[in-house]
C-alpha cells in the first residue's frame, strides 16, 4: 500500500474534521468528518480561503491559526472557535490548530483538528443557569431565617436560657456562612454568563488598601495579629473599577488574616513600577503545599487548608484582574506563610 493511500485512509476515518491551509490561508485538504460538520464538499471548498469559508472573515485577528505570530514547533491546543457552515448556520468548534514550518523555520501552513461542541456548550450554559437560579431561590429563605433568629437573639421574642442562646448563635453563624457561600457562587454565575467587564474610573489604590486595611483590623485584633503596610514614595491614580477591586483586596486581606496564627502577621506591600502598580499581600500563615498551588485559582479547587470555603473567592480575584489587563499569582511555603501578587496596568 502507498504512503499516499495510507495518509488519505488515516485522514478520512479521523473522528474529527480535519483540513490543511497553505502559508497563504489556502485549504489544500478537507476530510470527510469536517465535509459532515461544516456541509462543504471536499471539491468545493478546496482553493478557497480559510478565514472567509470557516470563520465567516477576512480579518486574520479572529482567526485561531493565523492571528498569531508563530515561532518555530509553537502550538495552540483546544482554542474554542465559531465555523460557519455552508448553509449560514454556525457552530461552536473545540479546535486544535498546529502551525507547519519548513527546515528553516518558514511558516509554510498549518493544520486544524476541530470537533463540533455546540450541543455540549449549550447544555454547559442551562447547567449555569439552573445553579445561578438554585442559588438565587436560596438566598431568600437564607436571609429570612437569619431574620427571625436575630430577633430572637435580641430578646424580642422573649428570654432564652443560656443553652438556647448558645444553640441560636451558632446557628446563625452557620447560617452567616452559608449565605457568604451563597454570594461568591452568585458573583462567579455572573462572570461566567456574561463576560467581566470593569466600570473603569480613576482610582486611588492606596486609600482604598488603608480602608480596607481598618475594615481588616477587627479580625486581626482579635487573633493578635499586627498588620504592616510598605508603600513606595509616589503612587499615581491608576484606572480601574473600584468596586471590583475592593473585592480583590477584601479577599486577599481576609484570606490572609484568616490562615495566620494568633499572634502572626499581615504585611501589604504597593509598588510603583515603570509599567503597573504591584500590590502583595504576605502572611506568617500555615503557607500551602506545593502540591496544591498550581491549582489554588481554579473554580471550586480546595485545598487542605479550606475545606470549609467556596472555593470561589480566588477564582473571581483572578477573573477580575485579569479583565483589568493585570495578573496574580502565589508563592508559599507550608508551615512559613504565603505571598499573594497582583498587578494592575498603569494607563
Amino acid at each position: 500500500m502507498e504512503k499516499q493511500q495510507i495518509y488519505d485512509i488515516i485522514i478520512d476515518n479521523l473522528p474529527v474534521g480535519f483540513s490543511i491551509v497553505d502559508k497563504n490561508g489556502i485549504i489544500v485538504d478537507f476530510n470527510n468528518t469536517a465535509e459532515k460538520l461544516t456541509g462543504y464538499s471536499r471539491k468545493e471548498i478546496i482553493g478557497r480561503q480559510h478565514l472567509k469559508m470557516l470563520h465567516g472573515t477576512e480579518d486574520k485577528d479572529r482567526c485561531p491559526l493565523f492571528g498569531h505570530t508563530f515561532q518555530k514547533h509553537e502550538q495552540i491546543v483546544a482554542v474554542e472557535a465559531t465555523i460557519m457552515k455552508r448553509d449560514g448556520d454556525f457552530i461552536i468548534a473545540s479546535v486544535t490548530a498546529s502551525p507547519l514550518f519548513d527546515s528553516n523555520g518558514n511558516f509554510i501552513g498549518g493544520i486544524e483538528l476541530f470537533k463540533d461542541i455546540t450541543e455540549l456548550k449549550r447544555l454547559e450554559r442551562e447547567r449555569k443557569n439552573i445553579l445561578s437560579m438554585f442559588a438565587h431561590d436560596m438566598k431568600s429563605p437564607v436571609i429570612t431565617a437569619e431574620g427571625f433568629i436575630s430577633r430572637m437573639l435580641s430578646g424580642k421574642t422573649g428570654p432564652l436560657t443560656e443553652v438556647q442562646r448558645n444553640y441560636l448563635e451558632l446557628v446563625k453563624e452557620e447560617l452567616d456562612g452559608l449565605q457568604g457561600l451563597i454570594a461568591d457562587f452568585l458573583e462567579f454565575s455572573r462572570f461566567e454568563a456574561t463576560e467581566c467587564k470593569p466600570v473603569i474610573g480613576p482610582f486611588n489604590i492606596e486609600a482604598a488598601i488603608r480602608r480596607h486595611i481598618e475594615a481588616a483590623r477587627v479580625e486581626a485584633d482579635r487573633k493578635n495579629i499586627e498588620i504592616f503596610f510598605e508603600s513606595s514614595d509616589e503612587i499615581p491614580l491608576i484606572y480601574a473599577d473600584a468596586m471590583l477591586m475592593g473585592r480583590v483586596i477584601t479577599n486577599l486581606l481576609d484570606n490572609a488574616i484568616k490562615y495566620t496564627n494568633i499572634g502572626g502577621s499581615v504585611t501589604i506591600r504597593l509598588v510603583n513600577t515603570d509599567k503597573y502598580i504591584l500590590v502583595q499581600i504576605s502572611d506568617t500563615g500555615i503557607g500551602i503545599s506545593e502540591d496544591h498551588l498550581p491549582y489554588i485559582f481554579d473554580a471550586f479547587y480546595r485545598g487542605k487548608r479550606d475545606m470549609k470555603g467556596s472555593g470561589l473567592g480566588l477564582s473571581i480575584a483572578k477573573t477580575i484582574v485579569e479583565a483589568h489587563g493585570g495578573r496574580i499569582w502565589a508563592e508559599s511555603v507550608p508551615e512559613k506563610g504565603s505571598t499573594f501578587s497582583f498587578t494592575i496596568p498603569k494607563r
